[in-house]
C-alpha cells in the first residue's frame, strides 16, 4: 500500500493512498491471457508493451492513455500470484484523469505500480513524498499568489477559469480536480506525538543506527508533505472557500460514503468483460 505520511496539529500521521476509481473484482483466480502483475487495456497488456522499458515513472499512465484512444473503457490490472499458487487478485479500473502535470501522473503511476506489486494476503507499505513528485515545484509561490489576486479582485466566479487561463494557473484549479480521485485514508492506531518521535529520535542518534537514519527520513518526508499539503489546503480554500478535506479518518470516509450512497461491494463473475466489444477473459481450468 502507498502511504502518506504527514504532520497534523503536533502528531505525525500516516495515510494510506488509494484510487476511488478502482475495485478488487476478483481474489485468488487465473485468468487464460492474463498475467500476474499487469495492466490489460483494451487487451492490450502493459507487460507486451515497449512502455514497460520505459525509464519514465509515469509510463505505465501513458501506456493507458494511449491503450484507450479508440475505447475509453475500464481496465484492469492483476496483483503479482500468491506466495504457494499461480493465482493473482484482479482490480477494475475506471480511466485516468486528464494529464495535468508530470507529477500527479507520478502519483498516479504510483499507486498503479503498488496494485501491480501486492502480494495477496499481505501488506507492505511504501511511503510517498509529494515533494519528491514534483507537486511541489507545481505549486510555485508566485503561482499561489497570482491565484489569489485573480479570486480577491474578480468577485463572479465564473470568469475564474478564463482568468486562471490568461495568467497561465489553470492548472492549480486542474490539480485539485485530479487529486479527487484518490482517497487518503489515516491508517488506524498509526499516529504519533510530534515531540514524542523527536525524542525517540534524540534517544537514537548517539547510535547512528539504520533505524536512526530511517526514522529521520520518515519524519523529514513528513514534513515535507505537511509543507506541500498546506499549499493545496490554500488554494483549495481560496477557490472553494471551504476546508481542504483530502486527508480523512477512516470515520469521516465511511460518512462520506454513505452520504453520497456509495457501495464498495461487488459480486465476482465468472467472466470479465472489457476492451473491444465481445471479447471475453474466462477463468483457466
Amino acid at each position: 500500500m502507498i502511504i502518506l505520511p504527514i504532520i497534523n496539529k503536533g502528531r505525525v500521521m500516516f495515510a494510506e493512498v488509494t484510487l476511488k476509481d478502482a475495485q478488487k473484482i476478483h481474489s485468488g483466480v487465473v485468468f487464460e491471457g492474463m498475467q500476474e502483475s499487469d495492466v490489460i487495456v483494451n487487451q492490450q497488456p502493459y507487460s507486451e508493451s515497449s512502455y514497460l522499458h520505459d525509464k519514465e515513472d509515469s509510463s505505465v499512465v501513458s501506456f493507458i492513455r494511449n491503450s484507450s484512444l479508440i475505447s475509453q473503457k475500464d481496465f484492469m490490472v492483476t496483483t503479482r500470484e500468491e506466495r504457494e499458487s499461480s493465482k493473482y487478485d484482479v482490480y477494475q479500473v475506471k480511466q485516468p484523469p486528464k494529464f495535468v502535470n508530470k507529477a500527479l501522473d507520478n502519483l498516479y503511476a504510483s499507486v498503479i505500480t503498488d496494485m501491480r506489486k501486492e502480494l495477496p494476503g499481505t501488506k507492505k507499505g511504501r511511503y510517498i513524498s509529494l515533494d519528491k513528485l514534483g507537486l511541489d515545484d507545481e505549486l510555485s509561490e508566485e503561482k499561489i499568489q497570482t491565484l489569489k489576486n485573480v479570486v480577491r479582485s474578480e468577485r463572479n466566479s465564473g470568469l475564474w477559469p478564463s482568468l486562471f487561463a490568461q495568467a497561465g494557473i489553470d492548472d492549480i484549479p486542474k490539480t485539485l480536480e485530479f487529486l479527487e480521485h484518490f482517497d487518503c485514508t489515516i491508517i488506524p492506531d498509526s499516529t504519533i506525538a510530534e515531540d514524542e518521535l523527536q525524542s525517540v529520535l534524540s534517544s537514537l542518534e548517539p547510535l547512528n543506527s539504520q533505524d536512526y537514519h530511517n526514522l529521520g527520513k520518515t519524519y523529514r518526508m513528513a514534513k515535507e508533505n505537511q509543507r506541500v499539503y498546506s499549499k493545496l489546503a490554500v488554494v483549495y480554500h481560496e477557490i472553494y472557500q471551504q476546508p481542504y478535506r483530502l486527508i480523512q479518518s477512516p470515520k469521516q470516509r465511511s460518512r462520506e460514503l454513505s452520504d453520497k450512497g456509495y457501495q464498495k461491494v461487488k459480486a465476482p463473475g465468472e467472466v470479465i468483460n472489457f476492451g473491444n466489444e465481445g471479447h471475453e477473459f474466462r477463468k483457466a481450468a
